[in-house]
């Protein structure tokens, strides 16, 4: 079970890798993700390519919030947050934003 199960960060990768490459209709977004995209400017395909870039690295572990582990996958510029399906070929974007020199807003945006 994906969703409340955790997975060390590089594995959680590799599963967002096989997610775009053989389920990408796969891929959600919550009505929450859409709201916080426009608010900072950024659109769905802005989102889909940090997805799928090779660039964009997890640096932590997941953390388990309201009953499913999150995942912040990142670049230099831009923070999102993803969950997995409970079967693993499925992707839910939490939430997403630009990243504000000095500023990690991740507990009160993922509390959703």
């Amino acid at each position: 079970d994906y969703k409340e199960n955790k997975l060390h960060k590089n594995e959680a990768r590799k599963q967002i890798s096989k997610i775009v490459g053989q389920h990408s209709e796969n891929i959600v977004f919550s009505r929450h993700a859409l709201v916080e995209l426009g608010k900072d400017d950024l659109t769905v395909v802005d989102v889909l390519n940090i997805i799928k870039s090779p660039d964009s690295k997890i640096v932590i572990d997941g953390e388990l919030q309201n009953g499913s582990f999150r995942y912040r996958l990142e670049t230099a510029q831009i923070l999102v947050v993803v969950s997995f399906s409970n079967a693993g070929t499925g992707l839910t974007v939490v939430t997403a934003w630009k990243k504000k020199k000095g500023s990690y807003e991740y507990d009160d945006l993922c509390n959703v």
